[in-house]
């Protein structure tokens, strides 16, 4: 009787203990383990786990159970964890990130695809798929993590595609799944496509709904073959369905083509080529819509590049906004050289059309070499140059006077106002770098790549070379801005003198009082008030030397204080 007791009481003391441990269990396909470099991440919503500071252990149940080796008492994207089984201790991650594993019997080559299966996992589901996988690249095949091409199939063979998506990503079949290797900080190029689509849109997206000016990108964890291979950044590919081209439909009508030229060559206006319609390349351009199988015809595209090289003064000034669209070429202009993205003149430059008779347009790729490093990952500390081509040279520099240099100027003083701001800038770049940082991925990526070169020091160079860059394009687009700006069909604004010092008048067809705001280039208000157009003095005595923008009326005017 004695006995029975007592193990009567070992089995309630055990049974108590058992239940007294908390066990994290995360469903197949929100978890990735590689047993190589004895690491696990996990892709749950963590905000489900309580505080474990009551509990004996913590259990992390996956296709088997792991102990933490030092009990936590919270999880926590920005920590890692040590969990061990059969005596082998593995680093935990809680990835903030989606994950994606793929897995291959095939050696992955540059062409054709391979088939593999595809798992991704984000807080809201898992996908599977069956797929095509391929590196692309040319210089980054040589590096140690690969950038890859994703195709998803219907079929083993790849006869029939199928469309995935991905967080707020399209629905696409073509997916890059970009290392980011040759940029330790990882975030330039992620910051600059978003950058991009943030600066410039369609102008036909009233008739386009959904159309992208360029691809949309997110972060993701990679496994392969069941090995970690760091973070990845997933991207939309810049096509006829990222940009809503029209499509060919027995005519040519939307119209694509892929530049790849620095220095010289019709991709940057400085060459003339004869063209061969039986060749889907031209010179430094490769065609991408129509499809080649369809139609060839490079007429439209050489005689767009013939008025640009060889068109004269006024047949320019009259003509290039039917045959460009403007807005664009300025965005272009602009976003170019605040990057310095000295890979992207010619080469890594889309050119579009979205339906005949209408203007060519442009949309950037591969943003790898910008924010003073280039396309290697070398730093590259410069920041007094103007990146250019043949055509943004004529847009430019026509005349003294030309309206165009003007306009572009102006362009870059609003955004100064508002997306390319000092303060919305180094938002940006430090809250990717900061999402980074504090979710582990550095410290993910050192683990698996040896010769991993991330420091902090990166993070700062970069932060002062925009700013000397912000510097030098405020001064340069300065120069290209006429104290006299254009002037409004309906409200006449003028503000005199400028350059000032201590007040500005304004002369104006206006009666009406209303409200104004003066800012400086970091968009921060520096005077607001009343203005009553009977006395059309206001005074900014006290500014600081520099550039600010007087909003009036609807409209922005640039000040000069001396």
């Amino acid at each position: 009787m004695k006995t029975i007791y007592f193990f009567t009481l070992l089995f309630v003391s055990l049974l108590l203990s058992a239940q007294n441990n908390y066990e994290i269990s995360v469903p197949e396909g929100r978890y990735q383990i590689d047993t190589t470099n004895d690491l696990i991440i996990c892709k749950i919503d963590i905000t489900q786990f309580p505080d474990f500071s009551s509990y004996d252990a913590v259990i992390l149940s996956l296709d088997t159970d792991y102990e933490f080796t030092v009990k936590p008492n919270t999880i926590s994207h920005q920590e890692s964890y040590t969990v061990e089984h059969n005596d082998v201790q593995y680093a935990l991650f809680f990835s903030v990130f989606p994950i994606i594993s793929i897995n291959t019997e095939l050696e992955i080559i540059d062409e054709p695809k391979r088939l593999a299966t595809f798992v991704y996992a984000d807080l809201e589901d898992i996908k599977t798929a069956q797929m095509g996988i391929e590196l692309r690249g040319a210089i980054s095949q040589t590096y140690p993590k690969k950038t890859y091409d994703l195709e998803f199939w219907e079929d083993p063979n790849g006869d029939e595609n199928i469309d995935m998506q991905f967080g707020n990503l399209r629905e696409d079949d073509d997916w890059v799944l970009d290392a980011i290797y040759n940029e330790p900080l990882r975030l330039r190029a992620f910051s600059s496509h978003q950058l991009w689509l943030d600066i410039h849109t369609p102008y036909y997206l009233d008739q386009e709904e959904g159309a992208k000016s360029g691809a949309n990108v997110m972060y993701v964890d990679v496994f392969l073959n069941n090995e970690y291979n760091g973070v990845y950044m997933l991207s939309e590919q810049v096509d006829r369905k990222q940009l809503k081209l029209k499509k060919y439909n027995n005519d040519i009508r939307g119209e694509l083509y892929k530049g790849d030229s620095w220095t010289s060559g019709n991709a940057i206006f400085n060459e003339l080529l004869d063209y061969d319609n039986t060749s889907d390349i031209w010179g430094d351009y490769e065609l991408k819509l129509p499809d080649p199988d369809d139609a060839i015809d490079w007429e439209n595209l050489y005689d767009f590049t013939d008025f640009v090289i060889n068109s004269n003064l006024q047949d320019f000034r009259d003509e290039i906004g039917e045959k460009l669209k403007l807005e664009n070429a300025f965005d272009y202009f602009i976003f170019l050289n605040l990057l310095r993205a000295t890979d992207n003149i010619g080469k890594n430059l889309y050119t579009a059309k979205y339906n005949q008779d209408e203007p060519y347009f442009f949309a950037p790729w591969d943003l790898d070499g910008v924010f003073a490093t280039n396309w290697s990952g070398n730093n590259d500390n410069i920041t007094d140059d103007i990146l250019s081509n043949g055509l943004f040279n004529r847009l430019i520099h026509l005349t003294p006077d030309e309206a165009m240099g003007n306009m572009i100027a102006e362009r870059w003083f609003e955004l100064r106002l508002g997306v390319l701001s000092t303060e919305a800038l180094n938002s940006r770049l430090t809250g990717n770098y900061n999402l980074l940082k504090d979710n582990l991925v550095y410290a993910r990526e050192r683990l698996i790549w040896q010769n991993y070169d991330y420091d902090e020091a990166s993070k700062t160079y970069m932060d002062n070379w925009l700013l000397n860059r912000l510097d030098y394009l405020d001064i340069y687009f300065d120069n290209l801005l006429s104290v006299e700006t254009f002037e409004n069909d309906i409200t006449s604004i003028k503000v005199y003198p400028n350059p000032t010092t201590d007040f500005i008048y304004i002369n104006s067809n206006i009666t009406d009082i209303t409200t104004y705001t003066i800012t400086n280039i970091h968009g921060s208000v520096m005077a607001k008030g009343n203005f009553d157009p009977a006395n059309n003095t206001i005074t900014i005595k006290g500014f600081a030397r520099g550039i600010y923008f007087l909003n009036l009326y609807n409209q922005v005017k640039k000040i000069i204080v001396k």
